[in-house]
């Protein structure tokens, strides 16, 4: 009996024996299939980027455009991309030029461009609402043009009379928001030039003959500051109207985004200003200053300009962004103050 019972002891124990060993198994094995996971995800999933010029000159190795590409946004890992260069043989054939990097590449294919040679242009992709300095910028990050050269083409008064016609500060307004596909080699005048040249085609498409209304710029001004204060189509008649009526009362406009405009160029960015931001004294402060900036303040899209051109009838002096990224209108301050205490307040 003794040995009996012994045995069926021994047979009691050996589930518990092979959970033991399954988990010995599974563990691993899971561990390996995240780590193939993980690797497939650096490789071939997608990375949305800008698209880039990157100049590769002779003795650049993988290394350091795995670090560049990093720093860009167009590779998530740079140990990866070296991994990839060295299975696919770049790293030891890296030729100097200038290659397109990003827009919407997975690892594998960011670096198959290095095989593929020499690129001459590249997509920049400028979004509505961005002011001249942001512009440039955009430009200057995609590796085609400095920021430096840029600015002095786009205050250049020779230039800006060419292209618009008029004796005005810089083109700020004018470099219409679109994607555009600059080469290789283009002047900073020939890429202002692409631009000037879409706004105006956008223009005379609307219906709007820029250059013979004398009265444009101001209307361009004033364009500017309602894309800034909304990003829905349907509420830029309302907010063109707010304004419209302001100017008719002789009102201050009390716009924000002119106060953001001249911090923008100090380098301030704020989602509330501050009380001494609003007194803070510039020719485009509209809290302190009556009547329009004396530029826009940013490159507005067609349908800010139509709606200043056909802004909507009504009594509104007041409007308020709420929660959800709309306005709340007011027809008098009393009203305008009962809603601004339910919502975020603007600055501090």
């Amino acid at each position: 009996m003794k040995e009996f019972h012994e045995e069926r002891v021994m047979l009691y124990e050996e589930p518990g024996g092979s959970r033991k060993r399954l988990g010995l198994i599974l563990v691993p094995t899971l561990l390996v299939l995240l780590f193939l996971g993980y690797l497939a995800w650096q490789i071939l999933v997608p990375v949305s980027s800008d698209e880039i010029i990157l100049r590769v000159s002779k003795g650049d190795n993988a290394r350091s455009i795995a670090k560049a590409l990093s720093e860009a946004g167009i590779i998530r890992d740079s140990r990866f991309f070296r991994l990839v260069a060295r299975l696919r043989g770049v790293d030891r054939q890296l030729k100097a030029g200038s290659y397109n990097f990003g827009g919407e590449a997975n690892l594998l294919k960011t670096v198959n461009r290095l095989m593929e040679g020499s690129s001459i242009s590249v997509n920049v992709t400028l979004p509505e609402g961005l002011s001249l300095y942001k512009t440039l910028l955009k430009i200057e990050h995609s590796g085609i043009m400095p920021y430096d050269s840029l600015y002095r083409a786009a205050t250049n008064p020779e230039l800006i009379r060419r292209l618009t016609g008029s004796d005005l500060p810089s083109l700020e307004g004018f470099l219409y928001p679109e994607t555009y596909r600059f080469e290789l080699g283009m002047t900073a005048e020939e890429i202002l030039e692409i631009q000037v040249a879409e706004f105006y085609k956008r223009m005379q498409q609307g219906g709007i003959d820029a250059k013979a209304d004398s009265s444009f710029y101001s209307k361009l001004i004033l364009a500017s500051i309602v894309e800034a204060e909304t990003i829905y189509e349907d509420e830029r008649p309302t907010v063109a109207g707010v304004y419209l009526n302001r100017l008719k009362k002789n009102m201050r406009l009390e716009s924000c985004p002119t106060v953001d405009y001249f911090l923008e160029k100090q380098g301030i960015r704020r989602e509330i200003l501050l009380i001494r931001d609003i007194n803070t004294p510039s020719p485009y402060n509209t809290y302190l200053n009556a009547g329009l900036p004396p530029t826009p303040i940013c490159n507005p899209s067609l349908s800010s300009i139509q709606a200043v051109y056909q802004p909507e009838q009504h009594n509104y002096l007041f409007f308020q962004a709420d929660r959800q990224g709309r306005n709340v209108f007011s027809v008098s301050f009393s009203e305008h103050r009962r809603k601004m205490a339910q919502l975020p307040r603007r600055f501090e």
